[in-house]
């Protein structure tokens, strides 16, 4: 896990009471320890109710090599479920070519050692849909603080950098500090690489997270 701080500045003193305003940012990295993907299945057929049954025979028969991987039924929950009429364009001409049912799943896995192999399963069992692989922390409350503790240190520098610039001699104190970005917030997630292989599987690369707080901190000579 590596800190970091934001070095640059911006800042200004407004008039005899001497204040200060500079933003300050704060960055914790982690490596992610969870990962949660959209995985489904999407069947067309011209009767509906046929394309309703092949789906549902291919989503149960994915869930269930997903739990005999050691998903909990709890980390396997219905994202999407739609029925799409299809149809199709002849010389202006609209054509109704059956039904497309599809059935999303939000699939949460906690050990990212295996997630390669979950998605392998997954498509091997039926699966058709795969998106929007997320990776985050357990917990990411206590690495935003972190965060958050190192914008306000990062602001109060910048501001005594500002003072001494201007040759203010008395010491600063806060006056405000306003947190701009929202608390707990995570940062955008990682997307994963993903690229199939029948020889080596999925690879799923987690790469790590930045968890990212930013606050502008007003200052007034004391």
């Amino acid at each position: 896990m590596v800190n970091s701080l934001n070095t640059g500045y911006r800042g200004n003193v407004a008039g005899n009471g001497r204040k200060i305003t500079v933003s300050g940012e704060g960055s914790v990295f982690a490596a992610p320890n969870r990962a949660t993907a959209t995985v489904g299945v999407r069947t067309e057929n011209q009767n509906l109710q046929s394309a309703q049954a092949e789906n549902a025979e291919k989503s149960n028969a994915m869930l269930a090599s997903l739990r005999n991987l050691g998903i909990a039924k709890e980390d396997m929950k219905t994202a999407d479920f739609r029925i799409d009429p299809i149809y199709t364009y002849e010389d202006g001409k609209q054509l109704f070519q059956g039904y497309r049912v599809t059935h999303l799943y939000s699939i949460t896995i906690r050990d990212l050692a295996k997630a390669g192999l979950i998605i392998d399963t997954a498509v091997e069992n039926g699966a058709n849909e795969i998106m929007n692989i997320q990776f985050s922390v357990a917990e990411p409350q206590e690495l935003y603080n972190r965060a958050l503790s190192m914008a306000v240190v990062d602001s109060f520098n910048k501001a005594q950098t500002v003072a001494r610039t201007l040759g203010i001699q008395t010491p600063i104190s806060p006056l405000s500090i306003t947190e701009e970005t929202q608390k707990g917030s995570p940062g955008p997630f990682l997307v994963a690489s993903l690229s199939t292989s029948k020889e080596s599987g999925t690879p799923i690369e987690p790469g790590r997270l930045e968890i990212k707080a930013t606050v502008t901190g007003t200052y007034i000579s004391q």
